[in-house]
Formats: structure tokens, sequence, C-alpha cells
């Protein structure tokens, strides 16, 4: 059985629930969680066996369920992009701010209170662990459930998520601080319940992150490619598309598959890969060849000593990338600029089906002239590379794909 840590994060949260569905759908047991801040709290409704009501929490969650703020106004503070007509309205919020000493946190407070069951975390046999930062007693606190005072799990988790822009959270008269600024990621906390093996599901909020010793665990790192987006989004948009990334990351993760932005099993072939590739026309690997500037040897040559590492280079993709790779990225280029369905497991057959099916012409026309002697270039900047890599992609599978 595996501990579970949860990064802090605001919004980012919900990756940690669809990357949970996942982890359940798949069988794999969880001893223990730890989390600190929308960690913790996502964690409590894991260790009360709730997973479908967090998961609805977040399916259906809007920025004015979270905060007093209109949904629309706060896409504008979000957005930095602020109406001459919202003026007055941000006037009297930022009057109430100062009055408060701080955002409102009771709608905050309310979600939490609707959905966190005390009496079932404590009587799960799973351990459960919080960070929280305690500003009167100047010192961190790492606490496990039976740390926390009965009545007190909700102010607890309340203390382990108080941003600084918040108004501060008081339990007994002491003031709380949220817990990333002491462990925004507490592996720590297992390692002290005696935890080896250990799945960490990273947001990448703002927060500290605590170095550990791991030589001796087994760590698997759940962690997104791509920017959450902002800690205050709390959008529909921006939740559900995260819901779906933690999930599909965590297939990834558990189940090898392959792609950067897509996911695609595994064929560990790569001599299918070199076949297909030497399959390819041999006046197109000419004429990319020539496009490039490349040395003109025979065809095999040019393209598995010369080609394949220069769209490697166009790529940015490690050295050590195998043909696979190399050829997955290059279809998912294209499949991106094809609107290809993203969130759903592909072979490499029904993926380049799919692209072939939504392909058009059009996506892989330069939207500049580049100079033939700049192609060939050795360095080039990112925006020159991506071009040159759609007119290579285009003159390589010209009349096999397309």
């Amino acid at each position: 059985m595996y501990g579970l840590v949860l990064e802090g994060g605001g919004a980012k949260g919900a990756y940690q629930i669809g990357a949970y569905r996942a982890l359940s759908e798949m069988g794999i047991k969880i001893k223990g969680v730890s989390g600190t801040s929308i960690g913790a709290l996502n964690g409590a409704m894991i260790v009360q066996g709730d997973l479908n009501k967090a998961y609805d929490l977040w399916y259906n969650i809007t920025p004015s369920k979270v905060f007093n703020i209109e949904d629309e106004q706060l896409k504008e503070l979000i957005n930095l992009e602020i109406k001459k007509e919202s003026l007055s309205y941000w006037a009297n919020k930022i009057k109430a701010l100062l009055t408060n000493k701080g955002v409102d946190t009771g709608r905050i407070k309310k979600i939490i209170k609707d959905n966190i069951d005390e009496e079932k975390i404590r009587n799960s046999n799973m351990d459960f662990g919080i960070v929280t930062v305690s500003i009167s007693d100047k010192k961190p606190l790492e606490l496990f459930k039976e740390d926390i005072p009965k009545g007190k799990m909700v102010n607890y988790l309340m203390a382990s998520a108080s941003f600084p822009l918040f108004k501060r959270e008081k339990i007994d008269e002491k003031v709380f601080l949220d817990g990333g600024f002491y462990d925004n990621v507490p592996i720590s906390m297992l390692l002290s319940k005696g935890y080896k093996d250990i799945i960490v599901i990273r947001s990448f909020g703002l927060g500290r992150t605590r170095k550990v010793e791991t030589s001796n665990l087994n760590i698997k790192y759940i962690e997104p490619k791509e920017d959450l987006g902002r800690i205050l989004d709390f959008s529909k948009v921006n939740a559900r598309k995260n819901l779906k990334l933690g999930y599909f990351d965590t297939l990834k993760t558990f189940k090898k598959l392959k792609g950067k932005y897509y996911y695609l099993k595994p064929l560990n072939d790569e001599l299918f890969f070199i076949k297909f590739l030497l399959d390819l026309p041999d006046e197109n690997i000419y004429k990319v060849g020539k496009l490039l500037g490349l040395k003109e040897t025979s065809k095999e040559r040019l393209l598995l000593e010369f080609l394949i590492p220069k769209l490697g280079y166009l790529l940015d993709v490690d050295t050590s990338c195998g043909y696979e790779d190399i050829l997955i990225l290059l279809f998912e280029n294209i499949a991106k600029k094809c609107n290809v369905e993203r969130f759903k497991i592909y072979d490499f057959d029904s993926f380049v089906r799919e692209i072939k099916r939504n392909f058009d012409s059009k996506i892989l026309m330069p939207s500049r002239d580049i100079p033939s002697f700049i192609k060939q270039y050795d360095i080039l900047s990112r925006v020159v590379r991506e071009e040159v890599l759609m007119e290579v992609t285009n003159e390589l599978f010209k009349g096999v794909l397309w």
C-alpha cells in the first residue's frame, strides 16, 4: 500500500482529485495521506471515503462559491482586466477588505463544513496529516488526525489553507497561516510513519518544498507538464480541465503511456518505427534532406544518421529519445493543430488514423517565408524552429498520410 502526498496550490487542487480517481479505478490502495492547504482539504475527503463527493465539488466549482465576489468580476481580477464600469464595485470590495483585515473566508469555511465529516476521518483506518503554521507560537505544525483536538478538524483544515490575503484564521485565540510557508509537499510526515512507498501529486503551487532523503524510498511523482492555471482561478473551465488532466496524467505514470501532450499505449518496438520511417518515399526523404542542407548520401544514412537527429533538435527533445518518442512527438504537433481529442488513450495506429481524419493541409502552411539558408542553421529561434518543423513534416509525409 502507498502513502499519498498532496501539494498545496489553491484552484490547482482539482488536478489531485482527477489523479486520485484514476488511482482508485486502477485498484491502487492508499494507506495514508498527508497534505498542505488545498491538499489537506482534498486529503480529508479522500480519507473519509468521499471521492465522488470531492469530484462533484470540483466539477461544479465556481469563483462565487469560493469568494464573496461575482464570477465576472473575479474573472476581471484574475486576468488583470478591470473594466471602467466595475471600479465602484472594486472600491467597495477594497474597503471591505481593509475593514475585515483580509479577504472574507466565509464561503470557503462553508464548503469545508458542508463536505468534511470529522467522525468519518477519525474512524478511517487511513493515516491523515496536515501542515499549518502557528503565527502566535512562531512555529510550524505537522499534525496527524490524532493530534487535532476533537471538534476542531474543520478549523485546522481552514488553518492549513489560510492564504496570506485571507482574513486570519484563529483557533483558541491563536492565529494561523497557510502550511505552504513551511512545507507545501509534506513527504516527511509520511516518512515519520514509516512509509516507504509514496505517491506524490504535484501542482507546483506557491510555497516551500522541503528537501527529504529519498534514496531508500519508492516514490512515484504524478505531475503536470503544463501550467494548471492561477491559484485563484476557480472557474468551471479550469477545474474540469484539471480534473481530466490529473486523471490521464496518472494513467500515463502507472501505465507508462507515451506522449507529451497526448496519451498513447507504448509499442516498445523500435524496429517498427524504423521500418515506418524507411518505408517513406525516397523522394520525400531526399527533399527534406535538401531543405535542411543535410549531406547527400544513401536514403538510409540520410534518414537515420542525419534527418532523425535534426528532427530531434527541431522537436527540442533529449538526444537519448528513441525513434518511437520522436515520431509520436512529431505526430502530436500535427494532432494539436488538427484539434484531435486529447483526453483519450490511443495506440499508434488509431492516433495516426485520427490525425488523417481531422487533417487540413492549411495547418502545415508556413506563416512566413523563411530563407533556405536560415533553415539549415544549427541554432534556430523557437518560432523559426516550429515553422521549419511544420514544413519538414509536410514534405516528409506528403502522399503517405495526406
